[in-house]
C-alpha cells in the first residue's frame, strides 16, 4: 500500500485537493460582517484586505523553507510536508482568532492586531502554494506551464469550491464561514501532506496531466453552472446536497487518473528493464544509440521550428548546468528581467485583486443582493480557475510547438484587464458581471505565468523563494489601488451612520450611457454583433479535415452532420429556458430585467455549450486527445451546434417582442449571419456573447417609426453581405498580400460598428417621439398608421372578435399548438425544405470534390452559401412584412414559392452542367434561408408570442429529421454505393445526380403542403394578425 502511494501522480491528487481547499478568493463572502461586527468605514476595511493580500502574496519565508527542508531529501524526515505543517498551523490560528472577534468570544482587538490575524491567515496560502506548485515543477519539469497552472487553478477555484460547502451546511452565517475556513484547510492538508514528495522521473507525463487539467475545467464548468442556476432558482436543501455529493466525486476522479498513471509508468518501466529479452543488451553500441533514440523522441514535443534556437554549444552546456542550481533570490535581483516582472505583477496582480477586494462593496452600491455578490466572489473564482489551467497549458503548448515566449502572454492578459477595468467603470446593468469574468481570467493567468516564467528565467533550485519575493508586487499594487485610490474615492463619495454609497456618483454623460444602453436599439446590435460571430454553415470547411484526421467514411461523416443539424434546431431546451428566465421575468418589469433573469442566462447556457463542444472537436482534430468513438464525436458535435439555439433563441425573440409589428424584419436580421472560423469557433462566438449578454433585453415601447431604423438595420446587413461576396471574388481572382487582408478585415469591423450608430440615432428619435405624444392635440397623431393601412373593406372584424384576439394575445403554449392541424403542415413543410436545403449545405464539400471543384473553389461555395442564406433570411423577412402590411398577403403564401423555388434548385444542381452548382447553391441557399425568417414569425402570429421560443424551436426539430433522412438515407447511402476506391472518394455527376432528383420532388411535395397552409390560414391572417398589427401601433 506504502508503495502504491509513493509516486508523483498521487503527490500531484494529493496537492490538488489541499489547493482545493486553501480558500482564496473568499474575502467578500465575510468582509461586510468583518466590517459591521468591528465597526469599521471602508478605508479601515481596505486596510484589513491589504494585509491578507500581503500575507497571501510575500511568500519568501515559504520558499526560504522550502529550499531549506527539500536540499538533497525527497523523502527523508525533511521534505514538502513540513512547508504544509507550517501553513496549516498558522491557517488556524489566523482565521480562529479572526471568527473569535467576530462572534465576541474575545474582546474586539486594536485594528494592528486583526490586521495580524490577517495576515497570519492568508499567510499559510503561500506556504500550501510554495509546497504544491513547486514540488509539482519538479516532479514535471517538461510541462511546468501545465502543472503551474493546474495548481494554482485549484487554488484559485478552491473560493467557489468552499462557497458551496458552506451554501450546503451553513449559508447566511457569515460568521461559521470563518470558522470552517480555520478547521477545512487545516484539516485535508495535515491528512494529506506526507503523500507531496519530490519524484525525479519524467516519461509520458503529457498525457495524464492534461487529463488533470480537463478535470480541474469541468470542476470550474460545474461550479459555473452551479452558480448560474442558484442565481435564478431558490434550490431545496436535497438539491445543495446532491450537487455537493456530485462535486466530491469530480474531485475525487482525479484519484483514478493517478491509478491509471502509475500502471502505466509501471508497464514502461517493466518494458525498459526486461534485459533478457532485450537483444540490445548483447551490443553496448546499439544500446547507447537506442537510448539516444529514446530521449530524441521524448523530446521531439519540444522541439522548435526549423531554423530557431539555434546557439553556441557552449552556452548550451552553461544554462543546461544552471538549471540545476539556477540564481538565487540575490542574483535574480540584481538582473533587469526580475524587476521587469515584478513592475509587471504589480500593474496586472495589483489591479485586479483590488477589484476581487472590494467585488462585495462593489455589488452592493449597484443593489446587487447577498446572494448575487457572493456568486459574483464564485463566478470570479472559477473564471480565475481557468484562466491558470488555460494559460498554462497554452503557453507550454505553444512554446514546445511554436517556440513562443511565455511573456507573450502576460502582455496579451494584461491588455485584457484593462478592456475589464473599463467595462466595469461603464456602470452598465450587467456589466459588473461581464468585467468579472475578464479580470478574473486574466487575473488567473498572470498567477499561472509568473511562477512558470520565474522557473525558466532563474532556475528550479531557488524558485519557491524567487516567485515569492516577485509576489509582493500583488500587494504593493492593492495597497496602492485599494487603500490609496479605491477607498480613498469610496469614503470621499459614501454618506450616512454605516459609510456606504450607492450608484454611481454625479456623471451625466455615464446616466445618458445607461439610459442609451438600456434601449430596445442597443440590445437589437447587441443581438446582431452576436448572431454575426455564431459562425453557422461552416461546417463544409472543417468536415474534410474531421473525415480525414477520425478516418470516417462519407455515411458516418454524414451522421456527425446529422447531430449538428439536430443541435443547431432542437431548441426546446432554449426556448423552455428563455420563457423561464425572460418572458416571465419581464412581465411586470417594463424591459428592466432584474439581475437573475434575462435573456443573459439563455445567451451564457450557449456560450458555455459553444466552447466545450468546438474545443473538444479541435483537440480530436489537431491529436491533443486520443481519437473518439463516433458517438463521442457526435456528442460534442450535439454540443457545439446546439449553442446556436441558445443565440437565436435569445436574440429573435427578445427582437420579436421589442419589435412585434414588425416581426419578419426583426427574424431575418437576427436569423441573417454572414459566417466567421474549429478552434475560433470555440473562442470567438463565446468571448462576445459573454461581453454583449447583458445588452439583450426585453422592452416594452413601440413607436411607428421604428420599421425606419429596422430599415436601416437591415440595409448594413445587405451592406456587409455584398462587401463580402466582392471579397471572395477577388480572393478567387487574386492572391491578396498580408496587409490587403488586414484592411479588409478592419473595413469589416467597421461595417459591424456601424449599426451602434443607427441604435443611437433611433434612440434619439424615440425620445423625440414620446415627447410629442405629450402634446396635446397633436395633428401629426391624427393618421399615425399610413403604412400599415390594408385596402378598403379588408380587416373589418366584428368587435366581440377583436377583444378575445387582444386577450389571447399570450397565445398558445407548446402542447396546445401541438394539437393544431396548422403545426404539423408547417412542421412537415419545414421537412421538406429545411431537410433538403441542410443536406445540400452538409455535402457541397464532397459535391465540389465529386466534381473536381477545388479546396478554394469549395471554401467559397460555402461562404457564398452562407451569403445567399443570409440574404434569403433578411430579404423574406422584409418582403413578408411589407406585403402583409401593404397588401394583406399572409405569409405561408411566401413559404410556398420559395420551396418550389428550391426544387428548381435542386434540378440544377442534378443537372451536373459546368458552373451549375454555383447557380443551384444560389437558389436552394435563398430559399432555405426564407424558411428560416418565415417559420419562427408564422409561429408567433399563429401561436402567440409568449412560448414561441418553445414553439419554432420544435418545429425546427424537423430540420435534423429531413437532414437525417436526405443526408444519410439518401445521399450518404448513394454515394457510398458510387464510390470506388480505398478513400471511399466518387467523381463525376453520378454520384449526386439521383440525390438531388429526390430532394426536388421533396420541396414540391413541401410547396404543396404550405399552399394548404395558406389556404387555412388566410383568414385568420385578414381577421386577427393584420388587426394586431395595427392596434400595437396605435
Amino acid at each position: 500500500m506504502a508503495e502504491r502511494l509513493s509516486n508523483k501522480w498521487v503527490a500531484t491528487v494529493a496537492s490538488i485537493w489541499i489547493q482545493c481547499s486553501s480558500g482564496s478568493y473568499t474575502f467578500g463572502v465575510y468582509s461586510s460582517v468583518l466590517k459591521s461586527s468591528q465597526g469599521y468605514d471602508q478605508s479601515t476595511l481596505e486596510t484589513v484586505a491589504v494585509f491578507r493580500d500581503m500575507g497571501s502574496t510575500a511568500g519568501v519565508l515559504s520558499g526560504v523553507l522550502y529550499t531549506a527542508v527539500t536540499r538533497n531529501n525527497y523523502s527523508g524526515f525533511c521534505g514538502p510536508w513540513l512547508v504544509h505543517l507550517a501553513g496549516a498551523i498558522q491557517g488556524f490560528f489566523g482565521y480562529f482568532l479572526m471568527w473569535a472577534a467576530v462572534v465576541g468570544l474575545i474582546e474586539r482587538p486594536r485594528l494592528p492586531v486583526m490586521c495580524l490575524f490577517m495576515l497570519l491567515s492568508s499567510h499559510s496560502m503561500t506556504f500550501f502554494n510554495t509546497a504544491n506548485v513547486v514540488t509539482g515543477v519538479q516532479n514535471f519539469p517538461q510541462f511546468s506551464g501545465t502543472i503551474v497552472g493546474i495548481m494554482k487553478g485549484c487554488a484559485g477555484i478552491s473560493g467557489a469550491i468552499l462557497i458551496q460547502v458552506y451554501d450546503t451546511f451553513y449559508k447566511g452565517e457569515p460568521n461559521t464561514f470563518l470558522l470552517m475556513l480555520a478547521l477545512f484547510p487545516t484539516f485535508i492538508s495535515l491528512v494529506l501532506m506526507l503523500l507531496v514528495k519530490i519524484y525525479k522521473t519524467n516519461r509520458g507525463d503529457e498525457k495524464y496531466l492534461n487529463c488533470f487539467s480537463a478535470v480541474v475545467l469541468i470542476i470550474a464548468g460545474y461550479l459555473m453552472i452551479i452558480t448560474v442556476l442558484e442565481n435564478i432558482f431558490s434550490l431545496p436543501l436535497w438539491a445543495h446536497i446532491f450537487k455537493f455529493i456530485l462535486l466530491l466525486l469530480l474531485l475525487a476522479s482525479t484519484l483514478g487518473i493517478a491509478i491509471q498513471a502509475q500502471k502505466d509508468d509501471s508497464k514502461r518501466l517493466l518494458e525498459m528493464f526486461s534485459f533478457e529479452s532485450n537483444p540490445s543488451m548483447d551490443n553496448p553500441e546499439s544500446m547507447g544509440s537506442s537510448s539516444k533514440t529514446f530521449l530524441a523522441k521524448d523530446l521531439a514535443y519540444h522541439e522548435l521550428p526549423s531554423g530557431e534556437a539555434q546557439v553556441n554549444v557552449a552556452l548550451d552546456h552553461t544554462i543546461l548546468f544552471d538549471e540545476e542550481g539556477g540564481m538565487n533570490l540575490l542574483q535574480a535581483m540584481c538582473s533587469v528581467n526580475f524587476w521587469l516582472l515584478f513592475i509587471a505583477m504589480v500593474c496586472g496582480m495589483g489591479s485586479t485583486q483590488a477589484v476581487m477586494n472590494n467585488l462585495s462593496q462593489i455589488g452592493q452600491s449597484l443593489n446587487y443582493n447577498t446572494v448575487e455578490a457572493n456568486n459574483l466572489i464564485s463566478l470570479w473564482s472559477i473564471c480565475n480557475c481557468l484562466g491558470r489551467v488555460g494559460v498554462g497549458y497554452l503557453s507550454d503548448y505553444l512554446l514546445h510547438t511554436r517556440g513562443w515566449p511565455r511573456p507573450l502572454f502576460i502582455a496579451i492578459t494584461l491588455a485584457t484587464i484593462v478592456i475589464g477595468h473599463l467595462v466595469i467603470a461603464s456602470g452598465f446593468p450587467g456589466m459588473l458581471y461581464v468585467g468579472s469574468i475578464l479580470m478574473g481570467i486574466c487575473d488567473g493567468s498572470q498567477w499561472s505565468l509568473m511562477p512558470t516564467i520565474t522557473s525558466d528565467i532563474f532556475g528550479v533550485r531557488h524558485m519557491g523563494t524567487i516567485f515569492n519575493t516577485i509576489a509582493i508586487a500583488c500587494p504593493v499594487g492593492s495597497y496602492i489601488f485599494s487603500v490609496r485610490v479605491i477607498g480613498y474615492i469610496y469614503d470621499k463619495e459614501a454618506g450616512g451612520e454605516d459609510h456606504s454609497c450607492f450608484g454611481r456618483q454625479g456623471d451625466p454623460m455615464e446616466e445618458r450611457l445607461s439610459l442609451m444602453s438600456s434601449s430596445k436599439w442597443i440590445a437589437t446590435v447587441a443581438g446582431i454583433w452576436i448572431q454575426c460571430s455564431v459562425g453557422a454553415y461552416t461546417f463544409s470547411i472543417y468536415s474534410s479535415a474531421l473525415k480525414s484526421s477520425q478516418g470516417y467514411d462519407q455515411s458516418t461523416l454524414d451522421t456527425v452532420a446529422v447531430f449538428k443539424d439536430i443541435g443547431s434546431n432542437a431548441g426546446v431546451l432554449a426556448g423552455m429556458l428563455y420563457s423561464a428566465v425572460a418572458v416571465g421575468n419581464n412581465r411586470n418589469s417594463n424591459g428592466n430585467n432584474s439581475h437573475r433573469g434575462g435573456p443573459w442566462v439563455v445567451h451564457l447556457a450557449g456560450a458555455i455549450q459553444n466552447f466545450v463542444g468546438y474545443f473538444m472537436m479541435w483537440a480530436c482534430v489537431v491529436g491533443l486527445v486520443r481519437r473518439p468513438p463516433v458517438a463521442v464525436m457526435c456528442l460534442f458535435m450535439l454540443l457545439s451546434s446546439h449553442s446556436m439555439t441558445f443565440f437565436t433563441t435569445a436574440n429573435m425573440v427578445s427582437g420579436v417582442q421589442n419589435f412585434p409589428h414588425s416581426g419578419g424584419t426583426i427574424v431575418g436580421i437576427m436569423k441573417g449571419k454572414p459566417s466567421i472560423f474549429l478552434l475560433t469557433l470555440a473562442l470567438l462566438p463565446t468571448f462576445v456573447t459573454l461581453v454583449l449578454m447583458f445588452f439583450v433585453r426585453i422592452h416594452k415601447s413601440n413607436t411607428a417609426n421604428d420599421q425606419k431604423h429596422l430599415n436601416g438595420f437591415t440595409i448594413v446587413a445587405l451592406i456587409i453581405a455584398g462587401y463580402l461576396m466582392i471579397l471572395i471574388i477577388l480572393e478567387n481572382i487574386f492572391s491578396l498580400p498580408l496587409g490587403a487582408r488586414i484592411f479588409n478585415f478592419v473595413l469589416l469591423l467597421l461595417l459591424l460598428a456601424s449599426p451602434l450608430g443607427i441604435a443611437i440615432k433611433a434612440q434619439k428619435d424615440n425620445k423625440k417621439f414620446l415627447e410629442t405624444l405629450s402634446l396635446e392635440n397633436d395633428p401629426s397623431m391624427e393618421n399615425p398608421l399610413a403604412y400599415d393601412e390594408l385596402p378598403g373593406g379588408e380587416g373589418q372584424v366584428d368587435a366581440d372578435l377583436d377583444d378575445k384576439i387582444l386577450s389571447d394575445e399570450e397565445g398558445t403554449n407548446l402542447w396546445q399548438s401541438m394539437c393544431t392541424i396548422n403545426f404539423w403542415l408547417l412542421f412537415v413543410a419545414m421537412v421538406c425544405g429545411m431537410g433538403s436545403g441542410v443536406a445540400v449545405v452538409n455535402n457541397l464539400s464532397q459535391i465540389g470534390q465529386s466534381l473536381n471543384y477545388t479546396t478554394m473553389e469549395t471554401k467559397n461555395l460555402v461562404s457564398l452559401w452562407s451569403i445567399w442564406n443570409f440574404l434569403g433570411r433578411i430579404g423574406a423577412g422584409y418582403l413578408s412584412d411589407y406585403l402583409l402590411h401593404t397588401r394583406g398577403w399572409a405569409r405561408p403564401l411566401l413559404m410556398a414559392i420559395t420551396l418550389a423555388t428550391m426544387g428548381v434548385g435542386h434540378l440544377v444542381v442534378a443537372s451536373g452542367l459546368p458552373g451549375t452548382l454555383y447557380v443551384g447553391s444560389i437558389l436552394v441557399g435563398i430559399c432555405y434561408g426564407s424558411q428560416w425568417s418565415l417559420m419562427p414569425t408564422i409561429s408567433s402570429e399563429l401561436f402567440g408570442v409568449r412560448h414561441v421560443g418553445t414553439i419554432f424551436n420544435t418545429i425546427g426539430i424537423a430540420s435534423p429529421v429531413g437532414s437525417y433522412i436526405f443526408s444519410v438515407r439518401v445521399i450518404g447511402y448513394i454515394y457510398d454505393e458510387e464510390a470506388k476506391g480505398e478513400d471511399d472518394s466518387c467523381y463525376g455527376t453520378h454520384c449526386f445526380r439521383l440525390s438531388f432528383m429526390i430532394m426536388a420532388s421533396v420541396a414540391f411535395l413541401g410547396s404543396l403542403v404550405a399552399l394548404t397552409l395558406l389556404f387555412r390560414t388566410k383568414r385568420f391572417y385578414q381577421l386577427v394578425v393584420l388587426k394586431r398589427i395595427k392596434l400595437s401601433l396605435s
